[in-house]
C-alpha cells in the first residue's frame, strides 16, 4: 500500500488562505524536532519532500503537500521549542487552533510523540483543541498517536512507554503505533490508518 505521487502544493501564513479545493486533509502535529518531516517523508516514500530542518521550530506556516491529486498532507508548525520567542509562538498556536477548529475538510490528525518524553504540557494543549471539536463543534476527527524514535529505547523501555501514553490518553490500542525513521517500524501501518481515514 503506496502512495504513488506526492508534491509540495504551498505554505500558508493565514487560515483564511487554505486551499478551497475540498480534497480531504489530514494534518500532523507535534512538538518541535519530535520528527514531524522525516514522519512525512517516510509515509510517502520520499527522503526529502519534507524538509527536515536541524533548528527545531522552523516550520511557521500550515504546509500543504499534494499526494495523488486525491488528497492533502498538511504540515503544521511545531510546538513548544524554548528558543522561539513567545510572540511567535502564540502566533504559531493560533494559526493551529484555527486550521483544527476550522478547516472543513481535515479528516484526521496525527499526533506525533517523542516516546523518550511522553506526553508534555503541549501535547496536552492539542489535545484540547481536539477535544473542543469533538464536544463543542460535534466534528468527528481521527487521531492517530505515533510514538517517534522508538530506536531510542530497549525493549523495556518501549513497552513501559507505550503503557503509560495508553494509559494516558485512554485510547484504543490501535490508534498508538510506535515509529522509528532508522528501521522504518512502523511505517506500512501508519501508511494504511491514514488512507482508512482520508477515506472514510
Amino acid at each position: 500500500m503506496q502512495f504513488n505521487n506526492a508534491n509540495y502544493l504551498s505554505s500558508f501564513f493565514k487560515f483564511g488562505d487554505i486551499p478551497t479545493t475540498g480534497l480531504p486533509e489530514i494534518a500532523f502535529a507535534g512538538r518541535s524536532n519530535v520528527g514531524k518531516s522525516t514522519l512525512i517523508n517516510k509515509v510517502l516514500n520520499r527522503k526529502k519532500l519534507v524538509q527536515v530542518s536541524k533548528t527545531p521550530g522552523k516550520t511557521k506556516a500550515l504546509n500543504y503537500f499534494d499526494v495523488d491529486e486525491k488528497y492533502y498532507f498538511v504540515d503544521l508548525p511545531g510546538f513548544g521549542y524554548a528558543k522561539v520567542p513567545l510572540k511567535e509562538k502564540q502566533s504559531w498556536g493560533k494559526l493551529i487552533e484555527s486550521y483544527l477548529k476550522g478547516s472543513p475538510n481535515l479528516k484526521g490528525l496525527v499526533h506525533i510523540i517523542d516516546c523518550r518524553r511522553g506526553m508534555m504540557d503541549a501535547d496536552w494543549t492539542l489535545m484540547e483543541f481536539v477535544s473542543y471539536i469533538y464536544n463543542e463543534l460535534g466534528r468527528d476527527l481521527n487521531v492517530l498517536y505515533v510514538l517517534s524514535k522508538s530506536d531510542k529505547l530497549k525493549s523495556k523501555a518501549r513497552s513501559d512507554a507505550y503503557k503509560k501514553t495508553i494509559q494516558d490518553l485512554g485510547c484504543d490500542p490501535r490508534q498508538l503505533i510506535f515509529f522509528s525513521a532508522l528501521s522504518g517500524q512502523g511505517v506500512v501501518e501508519i501508511r494504511k490508518l491514514i488512507l482508512e481515514i482520508l477515506t472514510q
